[in-house]
């Protein structure tokens, strides 16, 4: 919990205290003035997990723990881009599709410029596409192999185009976006680099 100012990689079974440690470590950095509220980020998987951290912190400290960036990587990313909307490229009100609603607006797509939906059924693009963006790979990344792979790149296109010009994204969307607008725009980067704590 005292460690120095450096990155910790913990590593516990379930139920070993991993929230304790973590949570423990966050209030000794804030008490000790090594860094302020808006100075922490904690990532978790789940959002029961980043729940239980901000309550358990709450109680443990004096300090409005809204301003500290505790939550999913999904939660993370859609608190930076509804920050950060303009340099996104998305209007303020943008809306994240959840799968059902991201199946949805493939099949619209498909019946719009009648793509094939047993050749290509829907399920399978929406995975196609969740795997690119899991991979940092946006439409023009994607390496094509055969004329299969060519189409479903073609589609993957187009619903970016969708998405785009119906101002939503999707969850996968949210990290590529705030990821990207992080490394690449300038006030972003000038923002995002040294504003957290290195524990």
């Amino acid at each position: 919990m005292t460690l120095p100012p450096t990155h910790a990689l913990i590593l516990a079974g379930a139920g070993s205290g991993k929230t304790r440690v973590l949570t423990t470590r966050i209030a000794w950095l804030l008490q000790t003035g090594q860094v302020s509220p808006g100075g922490i980020l904690a990532v978790t998987f789940t959002n029961k997990a980043a729940k239980e951290m901000l309550a358990r912190l709450s109680a443990m400290l004096p300090v409005n723990v809204r301003g500290m960036w505790i939550g999913t990587f999904h939660g993370l990313c859609n608190r930076f881009l509804r920050a950060h909307y303009k340099l996104a490229n998305l209007p303020q009100s943008f809306q994240i599709l959840d799968t059902q609603d991201q199946l949805s607006a493939i099949k619209r797509l498909c019946k719009q410029f009648n793509i094939d939906d047993e050749r290509f059924p829907p399920k399978e693009l929406m995975w196609f596409i969740a795997g690119n963006k899991e991979d940092g790979l946006r439409a023009k990344d994607v390496q094509v192999r055969d004329e299969e792979g060519r189409k479903k790149v073609e589609i993957y296109a187009l619903y970016e185009e969708q998405c785009q010009r119906e101002g939503v994204v999707d969850f996968g969307d949210s990290c590529c976006a705030a990821t990207s607008c992080c490394v690449t725009t300038r006030p972003c980067v000038s923002t995002t680099s040294g504003a957290f704590a290195t524990s």
